[in-house]
This record gives C-alpha cells, sequence and structure tokens, in this order.
C-alpha cells in the first residue's frame, strides 16, 4: 500500500513518466539508432525506431503536465 497523497501523486507520475522517456532515449541512442546506422534497410530496427518515437513523443506532453 501506497502513502502517496494528493498532488503528490502527479508529481510521482510524472516523475515515473520523465524516467520511461529517459530510458526509451538511452534506447534508441546506444542501440536502435546505432543499429539503423549500421544496417540501414533492417525492417526489425526501422519498426522499433518507429514504435519508441512514437511513445517518446507521447510521453513528452505527460511529463509536461498538459
Amino acid at each position: 500500500m501506497t502513502t502517496i497523497e494528493g498532488a503528490d501523486w502527479t508529481t510521482y507520475e510524472r516523475g515515473c513518466v520523465r524516467e520511461e522517456m529517459l530510458r526509451i532515449t538511452r534506447l534508441l541512442d546506444s542501440v536502435i539508432i546505432p543499429h539503423l546506422k549500421g544496417h540501414p534497410d533492417d525492417e526489425w530496427a526501422q519498426l522499433v525506431l518507429g514504435q519508441l518515437t512514437s511513445v517518446k513523443t507521447a510521453l513528452e506532453p505527460l511529463a509536461r503536465g498538459e
């Protein structure tokens, strides 16, 4: 059971979203993009790049509180 109350929930949730965005950004920058640089025709890497970029874009307004 959690002890978070009121506005602290929102602060906590935004922090969690920011943390996930950071993880996605690191994955893209350190794994997926270098993979595509070496193998630009790799359909799997292109799919992952597109999906994770979309997720990151969707999370950005949530992290800002919009």
